[in-house]
């Protein structure tokens, strides 16, 4: 019985180490956003102030666990929520979240730089501010006007935000295609 559990406690904290290991690896060399999701408090504040339509597409980069798109759903369920997250610990957190939880979420594996965003009605990001300063300009090829892109903590420098929230902790910033 105690191998059974040292097994057990063995195989988890192997999984942990290579998860660890992958994040370094992607935010040192690779300049991904690390694996942290969007505090619950945060989408709160987000979501009072969006109002979303029936078939309005909402697309989450770097979506992690897709929190932000679960809470989405909860409250706009007529939207169409699409996760896009290239590392495969959270991709396939978030697909297994998004199973068990019945959402109608849909998740992309793919760096979020390939994929295409003209159809977004609103995006949200958390990642990181060499991210974000390079999504500005994919940004503007691609989305159509109108489109709102919500940033948590990043700014995309030299582009004017449409309303910033902030608190002791927070910053928001909104911006509009």
């Amino acid at each position: 019985m105690y191998l059974i559990i040292l097994l057990v406690i063995l195989v988890i904290l192997f999984f942990i180490v290579i998860f660890l290991a992958m994040q370094f690896f992607n935010i040192i060399f690779r300049g991904y956003a690390p694996f942290i999701s969007t505090r619950s408090q945060v989408i709160e504040k987000i979501l009072a102030e969006i109002n979303l339509q029936p078939g309005d597409k909402v697309y989450e980069l770097g979506c992690g666990r897709a929190g932000f798109l679960r809470a989405i759903c909860d409250k706009f369920p007529e939207v169409e929520a699409i996760g896009v997250e290239n590392a495969l610990g959270p991709y396939f957190l978030a697909r297994v979240q998004t199973a068990v939880l019945n959402k109608k979420i849909k998740i992309i594996r793919k760096n979020l730089f390939n994929v295409n965003l003209n159809d977004a009605d609103l995006i949200y990001c958390y990642l990181n501010l060499k991210t974000m300063t390079l999504l500005k300009e994919k940004f503007s090829r691609e989305c159509k006007p109108g489109t709102i892109i919500i940033s948590y903590q990043f700014p995309m420098n030299d582009l004017v935000s449409a309303k910033v929230i902030q608190s002791e902790k927070d910053k928001i910033y909104f911006y509009k295609i």
